[in-house]
């Protein structure tokens, strides 16, 4: 048996570990003001209204300079084109993971900061990991055909076929045939618009995959990089204490990167630094408060317990083990109340318990306790 195989590996249900199923947008929050474009293999995929006036505000600006260069009209409109397609095929990366390992993924939010993918992979450290890997993997794929393709044409390997991400000005005098030493990208004339286009667009699809990549394996929760990082301690350290630890390094991140986007005036990695240390800070005081009102953590293996066992207990059984049990079964209506907050767990997270529900919850898993039941080992935070 694999490290990855040990008994706390078997699979559970959805929705838990990682808090993939909170990245999901709940139409009593912002994040629900989108919209459907179209869907594919079963994946709606979902507009932002803030996504679409980013969008528009990025056209009015070109439109407005007037002229061409490398922030003319038709350049904005290639890279805004390779934006999307690059978050899009990211997320779908995520959601082909997340179906690959026996989950479930039927959405794609693009927003201004790029993609949620709504996924809902078993809740299990290994397969949590390979939802994460899905995104990057195909940034990397995109990456191994046009980065070498544009370092061999143009003889410019650091700053044009691997963009600096503190210093873009060298590859935008690629896209702007004006600013160079001309004939184009690849060293080509320009006498011919589709030539010149369809370089511009692979040059700006590139150097998107490069920067979205990086910012993605971002050590903080939730990018890629912290779900990384909390699906390889999950399974020494247990559920609780992996996310702490991820979302903690997230926080020491966004502080380096707060420091390097104030030293190079760069407004964009500022706002990514708080957007992270924000989300980090929130999440690490949700695990905290949930511990705190239920008694214990809310654990994955633990939750999926109370479900195998209710599930036993409903199983016809000998009327003398019937008889035995009666003093310490929950009743019709107990059992229901239960399973309502199960799923309301599932479908929305635990921090959206009420408090009565908080209590009915500990209430059980204290009967469960007392009464012995055998249950899956829990990743006990610290």
């Amino acid at each position: 048996m694999s490290a990855w195989e040990e008994p706390d590996e078997r699979v559970r249900p959805v929705g838990f570990g990682g808090d993939w199923r909170g990245t999901k947008p709940s139409f009593n929050d912002p994040m629900s003001w989108s919209f459907p474009i179209f869907r594919v293999a079963g994946i709606s995929v979902r507009l932002h209204v803030f996504f679409l006036v980013f969008v528009l505000a990025m056209i009015a600006r070109a439109a407005a300079a007037g002229g061409g260069g490398a922030f003319g009209l038709a350049p904005t409109l290639l890279g805004l084109g390779a934006l999307f397609g690059v978050i899009l095929l990211h997320e779908f990366g995520h959601c082909a993971a997340c179906r690959a390992v026996g989950g479930r993924a039927d959405e794609v939010l693009l927003w201004p900061l790029g993609g949620l993918a709504s996924c809902e992979p078993p809740a299990r450290p290994r397969a949590h990991l390979w939802t994460a890997l899905g995104g990057p993997l195909v940034n990397i794929a995109i990456m191994a055909v046009l980065t070498p393709l544009i370092g061999l044409r143009t003889g410019h390997w650091f700053g044009v076929a691997i963009p600096d991400p503190f210093d873009l000005g060298e590859m935008f005098q690629r896209v702007d045939p004006g600013l160079g030493t001309g004939g184009g990208i690849f060293g080509g004339a320009l006498s011919e618009p589709f030539g010149g286009w369809l370089e511009i667009l692979v040059l700006l699809t590139n150097a998107i995959a490069w920067l979205l990549l990086v910012f993605n394996l971002l050590p903080m929760f939730p990018l890629d990089g912290g779900r990384i990082l909390q699906a390889v301690l999950w399974r020494r350290r247990g559920y609780a204490r992996s996310m702490r630890t991820a979302c903690r390094s997230g926080l020491v991140g966004a502080l380096i990167l707060c420091i390097a986007a104030l030293a190079s005036d760069s407004t964009m990695l500022l706002a990514i630094a708080l957007f992270g240390g924000i989300v980090c800070y929130t999440t690490v005081r949700q695990i905290d408060q949930e511990r705190d009102l239920l008694g214990f953590e809310a654990d994955p293996a633990e939750l999926a317990a109370f479900e195998e066992e209710l599930a036993a207990e409903r199983e016809p059984e000998p009327k003398p083990a019937r008889q035995a049990a009666r003093a310490t079964k929950p009743a019709p209506d107990a059992d229901a109340e239960i399973d309502a907050i199960l799923d309301k767990i599932a479908r929305s997270g635990i921090g959206s318990l009420t408090a009565s529900e908080r209590e009915v919850l500990a209430r059980e898993t204290a009967r469960k306790r007392d009464g012995g039941a055998g249950g899956a080992k829990g990743d006990r935070g610290v």
